[in-house]
């Protein structure tokens, strides 16, 4: 692991003209050393691979859950911190110090610059079989593009416009600053980079590794994002080789073992000791033991575990296994102050509690695409193409398997064949939320039902009626109540990202200022 790290360290600083941390969207200085020399065997190339997922590591520690979680309606702020304070009442500026981790795309276009290299130099490895590897470097050049297409893809949903930036700089009459691409460039440049990732990638056992089944959920995830509903079925249908599980204790396994689930894809790993003692930041968010943890789930979110019962008895096994009700056994509903969330934490066998870590301690392996994520999306998509019968056995199999075996059925709808679609997309997406809590999901759940690209107060009616009731009742909080705190759903430029680079001047997303 140190030579890996030494040699993305290395690279790395070439990318960047000697400043890991520098602004890629100015474009990275030229590279004086031609990456080849760099690559002298297949270890080289596996070296070069691990310092792509070290630093899509870096650039989803928080991010993971302050782009995807904190602005929905899943969480409220527990600590005093003033960052997420503004975060969860919808109070973002562009030059604010507190938020600039989170509006500071950096460290993905860093990721994004890799992936660039890989995508230059691992056809040359192919071509000359260096090592007699050839299918290892097809496979990897097939990692780097669906990466590169998933960073891409973060950066559509949290900013909207970004810059495309796919060439390493080797010259000094290449191009240096790049505008933002429209909306439609970047869907282009996502789809074209998954397909070009099926072309070659692989199907490895490791789920720590991006492999053919998580591309193809990947591409699910786009054009669910688009509302391209037969295409999303499409690429679902090709999510081969996983299962879901088969008893509601096994749910724990996707977090704490994922390894040997069944439903686990790709995963995010996170292994504090390797990261010098710096913790992923789902822990200091949730489930902190160093001190009070910054957000908790609302409890009018988690109270609907409590509700599912059968014969008297609860039901539903994510309850227990995400709040521990051991503590509380007189609790009724999710209302303790500073309630932990153990969704990611380890059960200790003697004492049947969770085990909470140090901040810095937390190894958690984030989910990135799990077997239920697919089918749910799937569920949704066969909803609005009113295959109903479909979409219902899919949410009914999710709900199965965590215990709670109370069946959806289509006589529990009624209406046109429209109203019934969305009624029970609605239904999925309340299921997604029991399902996904913490995960990073639900804030793009929200964003891409109702979705309009000119963000006028006619469009994004679900996120609206699920942010504006909570909005509304927060001091300082800003509702989306009209077409200019529409623009909101996005997050600004960070200022020193527009100062670095003239031609994102006068690109502010409104209403934020420059």
């Amino acid at each position: 692991m140190k030579k890996i790290n030494y040699i993305f360290l290395l690279l790395a600083a070439l990318i960047t003209g000697g400043t890991i941390g520098c602004n890629v969207i100015e474009k990275d200085p030229i590279s004086s050393i031609e990456p080849e020399q760099f690559f002298q065997n297949r270890n080289d190339a596996n070296a070069f691979m691990a310092g792509i997922y070290n630093s899509m590591q870096t650039t989803l520690r928080t991010n993971y859950f302050d782009w995807g979680e904190v602005r929905s309606d899943n969480v409220e702020p527990e600590g005093t911190g003033t960052a997420q304070a503004k975060l969860v009442n919808n109070a973002l500026a562009a030059n604010d110090n507190d938020l600039n981790a989170v509006t500071n795309w950096s460290d993905l276009y860093r990721t994004i610059s890799l992936c660039n290299m890989a995508i230059e130099v691992f056809p040359g490895l192919i071509d000359r079989n260096l090592d007699n590897a050839s299918p290892q470097y097809r496979d990897q050049l097939g990692q780097a593009y669906a990466l590169r297409g998933l960073m891409y893809f973060y950066a559509l949903r949290v900013w909207g416009r970004v810059p495309i930036v796919n060439e390493v700089v080797t010259r000094p009459d290449q191009q240096l600053y790049y505008p933002r691409a429209p909306i439609d460039s970047l869907k282009k440049q996502i789809l074209s980079d998954i397909d070009k990732s099926l072309l070659s990638i692989g199907n490895t056992p490791n789920k720590y590794y991006i492999q053919r089944a998580a591309v193809f959920a990947l591409k699910t995830d786009v054009h669910m994002w688009f509302q391209e509903y037969q295409a999303a079925v499409d690429a679902s249908a090709n999510v081969t080789g996983y299962s879901y599980i088969s008893t509601p204790a096994q749910w724990k396994t996707i977090f704490v073992d994922p390894e040997l689930s069944t439903e686990t894809i790709f995963n995010l790993f996170w292994n504090s000791a390797e990261r010098n003692n710096q913790g992923v930041g789902v822990c200091a968010r949730l489930g902190s033991r160093s001190n009070t943890s910054n957000y908790r789930i609302r409890p009018g979110v988690v109270s609907t575990y409590y509700t599912r019962q059968i014969n008297g008895r609860k039901a539903d096994a994510r309850l227990w296994l995400s709040i521990d009700t051991l503590q509380s056994p007189n609790l009724v509903q999710y209302d303790l102050l500073n309630e932990q969330y153990g969704k990611f934490m380890a059960i200790n066998p003697v004492t049947n509690t969770f085990t909470y870590v140090n901040n810095n301690d937390c190894s958690v392996k984030l989910p990135i695409y799990r077997f239920a994520d697919v089918m749910l999306l799937r569920a949704e998509a066969l909803a609005r193409l009113n295959r109903f019968t479909e979409a219902l056995t899919i949410l009914n199999a999710i709900r199965a398997r965590v215990g709670f075996t109370v069946q959806a059925q289509r006589s529990d709808y009624t209406g046109s064949d429209e109203q019934v679609g969305i009624a029970i997309q609605r239904t999925i997406l309340a299921e997604r939320q029991l399902e996904f809590i913490g995960e990073g999901k639900r804030w793009f759940d929200l964003c891409r039902i109702g979705r309009m690209y000119d963000f006028t107060s006619t469009g994004y009616d679900y996120l609206r009626s699920v942010m504006n009731p909570i909005l509304q009742g927060r001091v300082g909080a800003v509702a989306y109540d009209s077409d200019l705190n529409m623009g909101r759903i996005l997050y600004p430029l960070n200022s020193d990202i527009i100062n670095a680079n003239p031609l994102l001047r006068g690109q502010q997303n409104p209403p934020y200022s420059e």
